[in-house]
């Protein structure tokens, strides 16, 4: 029995992915320790693991994002990202690559430290750690210690090519100037200069010697790296070194709750699962120009409202199941659409259930998703802050209708005979056998 260490950030959407990873390893007699803040603490015990608390950033969403649990300065931080979203893709991004070294590379010694002190503690035989955790990447390097890190987005966020920040393809239906898009990429190359200074004097600090990097946000594991996306949707984005698409890696869950399980779930019209994610589902306009697009629609509809009060999207008709928090794989597993920002964690769930996908992309990496999902045949992609309800209305009727459907079901049986959380415990079995002492 081997001790794998697993370092995630304090997030869901870059926890569950790995889990399933933790969960494939403790199946086949492992120990697994996960290091995370304290927001997902009481969730990685109940998943069964053991738990070591490390910080890796200024905030914390461990199922939904409430702004009002953040500390002031997270609390303005996290309402001026949402501002800029509902401006559209440039803003967002804009947005986002202004803020990146403060919260992608948080207090980088002090969590160098925390680090230390945890290998020295748990002598782990192999560590496992978030691509995007890069204050971890950069304590590992410093201390020189091997590791194999896991991708939990998109393929585009190891850039090859193009600056970190900057989608390199994005779907038609959106409305981007190619000027703004100039100024966006000119913007995200400083700051992947200046990231990946701060970024080696991290490694430089910790130990003179070791090997610094090119750039930050290309920098994948020297050993191994696991992307968790389909290869079937990542043609154009190249493969870098010492790294494997594995897939999906879709964590377990139970079958559903007994509320989706006893309504609306067996009727003759199609099942519409509608989500923004533990993120987004702040952003109660968009949820509700999606409620008016389907409300006259004939589809059964199951909607995961987040933090999005019940009363906004009102009148609810009576054959919709409404939550707050519904069990996502399994409840995607019985429909015949998704609706979704693009998270990758909500793309590549419903691919491995063989559903076809409607995608609004709000940040970051599912400008590019959207893209892939619409070149695949697999969804299409609609303009969350621009387009209006009739036009989602449309939308969802194009893809019940196309190859869409049948080309999403193919690719998710090819998913589920190769699940992606055991190609990655095969990967990391394979490295703590390589170095170990002879």
């Amino acid at each position: 029995m081997s001790h794998v260490l697993i370092i995630s950030p304090d997030y869901a959407s870059h926890y569950f992915p790995m889990s399933a990873v933790g969960q494939a390893l403790v199946g086949r007699g492992h120990r697994v320790t996960f290091a995370t803040g304290a927001g997902l603490g009481p969730r990685a015990r109940s998943d069964g693991f053991d738990l070591e608390t490390l910080a890796l950033g200024p905030g914390s969403n461990a199922g939904l994002m409430r702004p009002e649990l953040q500390n002031d300065r997270e609390r303005s931080q996290i309402e001026g990202f949402f501002e800029a979203s509902r401006k559209g893709m440039i803003p967002t991004l804009m947005h986002q690559a202004q803020n990146r070294q403060r919260d992608l590379l948080w207090q980088p010694l002090r969590v160098a430290r925390d680090i230390e002190r945890l290998l020295d503690k748990l002598a782990p035989d192999a560590v496992v750690v978030d691509q995007l955790a890069f204050g971890a990447t950069a304590a590992l390097r410093g201390l020189q210690r091997h590791f194999v890190s896991f991708h939990p987005g998109h393929p585009s966020a190891i850039p090859i090519g193009w600056p970190y920040g900057y989608p390199p393809r994005m779907p038609k239906r959106l409305r981007i100037s190619l000027d703004d898009l100039d100024e966006l990429k000119s913007v995200c190359q400083t700051v992947v200069v200046r990231f990946t200074e701060e970024y080696n004097g991290v490694i430089r600090d910790l130990d003179p010697d070791a090997s610094i990097v090119g750039d930050a946000f290309a920098a994948v594991s020297e050993h191994r790296t696991l992307i968790n996306y389909p290869v079937d949707l990542a043609d154009g984005y190249g493969l870098p070194s010492r790294s494997r698409y594995i897939g999906s890696s879709v964590r377990r869950q139970s079958t559903g709750s007994q509320l989706v399980s006893r309504r609306n779930m067996g009727g003759s019209r199609p099942r519409v699962f509608v989500s923004l994610g533990s993120f987004f589902s702040a952003r109660s306009d968009l949820l509700t120009k999606v409620v008016m697009a389907l409300r006259n629609e004939p589809v059964d509809v199951v909607l995961a409202r987040g933090v999005t009060p019940r009363g906004d999207l009102e009148p609810i008709p009576d054959h919709w199941t409404v939550e707050e928090y519904l069990p996502q794989p399994a409840v995607i597993r019985r429909s015949d659409l998704v609706i979704t920002h693009g998270g990758n964690n909500t793309v590549t769930e419903a691919l491995t259930a063989g559903v076809p996908l409607l995608v609004g992309p709000l940040s970051t990496d599912q400008f590019a998703a959207a893209a892939d999902i619409e070149r695949a045949g697999v969804g299409r992609a609609f303009d969350p802050n621009f387009d209006d309800s009739g036009t989602i209305a449309d939308l969802v009727g194009a893809v019940l209708r196309s190859d869409s459907v049948e080309l999403a079901a193919e690719l998710g049986a090819r998913l589920v005979a190769n699940p992606g959380q055991e190609i990655a415990a095969d990967l990391i079995e394979e490295s703590v056998e390589r170095l170990a002492p002879v």
